[in-house]
């Protein structure tokens, strides 16, 4: 006679395996939300690189401006001096055009650097951007296949919860009942085996009668220790 907690074991591989998938299914989307922070990274970088460029690009602007109105100053300094009336008038012209054409070379000059400056910046932003779509393409290709693990698993998964029905389909209502509470009480096992005089869920040493008692089909014996239902099957 066949004692009736077998069927229990084999409807408790069921179950935790199903436990597993469950977890699984429930720890995707987490997983494609840290892939996903992964580009962070990525975008935080390029935007800084963009603001550089933009930061660099307004600088040389207002460079620009301020030159053009320098050399606005100059051809005003160089129209008065041709109609400067005295010799003091002459040079005082020729020294507010001396000090604004100095004052438009050294623009000039920072306008150079921060061409250059510009040049370097477009140049990180390419790498950035390339680096962005390096990233974003492995993203991708890592949650096509979190998707397919996703069908895969919820295919595994159905197949096992059919197995479910069909196995509890043949077991005792009641002993199904106590099977289910102790499963979602435990957590892992709610029937183990005995394993020489030790119950195999919380590995205590069992009375001897106990142990006795677990091989007998028409008796439903718990482990004094963990409360676990326990059988022999030596």
């Amino acid at each position: 006679m066949a004692h009736p907690l077998e069927a229990l074991l084999v409807l408790q591989e069921k179950d935790r395996k199903i436990a597993k998938l469950h977890r699984e299914i429930r720890d995707i989307p987490a997983r494609k939300a840290d892939i996903d922070k992964q580009l962070e990274g990525g975008k935080t970088k390029l935007n800084q690189a963009r603001e550089a460029l933009k930061k660099v690009t307004s600088d040389l602007k207002q460079l620009e401006i301020e030159a053009a109105a320098h050399g606005e100053k100059i051809l005003k300094y160089k129209n008065q001096q041709m109609e400067a009336k005295t010799n003091d008038q002459y040079r005082a012209f020729l020294q507010e055009i001396a000090a604004a054409e100095k004052q438009v070379a050294a623009l000039e000059d920072r306008e150079i650097v921060l061409m250059e400056h510009t040049e370097s910046a477009k140049k990180i932003i390419a790498e950035r951007e390339a680096e962005l779509k390096e990233e974003e393409d492995g993203v991708s290709e890592e949650k096509e296949m979190l998707e397919e693990r996703l069908s895969e698993v919820q295919e595994d998964l159905d197949k096992l919860i059919a197995d479910r029905e069909r196995i509890t389909s043949t077991v005792n209502p009641s002993l199904l009942a106590k099977y289910d509470r102790l499963f979602k009480n435990k957590g892992d096992f709610a029937v183990v085996q005995v394993e020489g005089s030790h119950c195999s869920g919380c590995h205590m040493k069992l009375p001897p009668q106990v142990t006795n008692d677990a091989l007998n089909p028409d008796k439903l014996v718990i482990c004094n220790f963990c409360g676990r239902m326990l059988i022999n099957l030596r």
